[in-house]
């Protein structure tokens, strides 16, 4: 004759305890990787940034005051170079000459793939640069500065194809 098993309170403690065990170490692995692959911060100085807001805001309402506007004109991807075109112009439309264009390229995720770009004059408030890129989404965010001083920022979403 053989004994039979029974259910006992001691079975149903280890049962419950080695679910939330195996739960919270996959929960573990999980959050591991997640802050391995992205920390969520992109910003190295947030906080001191925050500080710094108003300052933030007065030098965007100078820019408002400039009305210049910078358009997109080209992105495209030819044999794995990234071309990008960008028209400035004023607030009546007269392209803007003489600017210093400098600008980062960045994946919008990630800042593994974040490089500097140098724009060059092409005329007529045209400018362009070239660099190596792959396709997808990207960030461009830009700085254009002119003899005076003067700084317009701008930012674009950029899909490459």
């Amino acid at each position: 004759m053989s004994p039979q098993f029974r259910i006992t309170g001691r079975h149903v403690l280890a049962a419950l305890v080695g679910f939330f065990l195996v739960i919270i170490a996959v929960n573990a692995v999980f959050l591991h990787h997640a802050l391995r692959t992205f920390p969520g911060e992109k910003e190295k100085k947030s906080y001191l940034q925050g500080l710094h807001y108003n300052d933030r805001l007065a030098a965007r309402a100078a820019q408002e005051g400039l009305g210049w506007s910078a358009t997109i004109e080209e992105a495209r991807l030819t044999d794995g170079l990234a071309r990008i075109e960008i028209l400035f112009s004023t607030a009546r439309g007269a392209p803007l000459n003489g600017l210093s264009v400098s600008a980062t390229l960045s994946r919008p995720a990630s800042d593994r793939e974040d490089q500097a770009v140098a724009f060059k004059s092409l005329g007529g408030g045209l400018y362009e640069a070239m660099m190596a890129a792959g396709p997808g989404a990207w960030n461009l965010d830009g700085r254009a500065v002119n003899e005076s001083g003067e700084v317009f920022e701008f930012s674009s979403r950029l899909f490459l194809e």
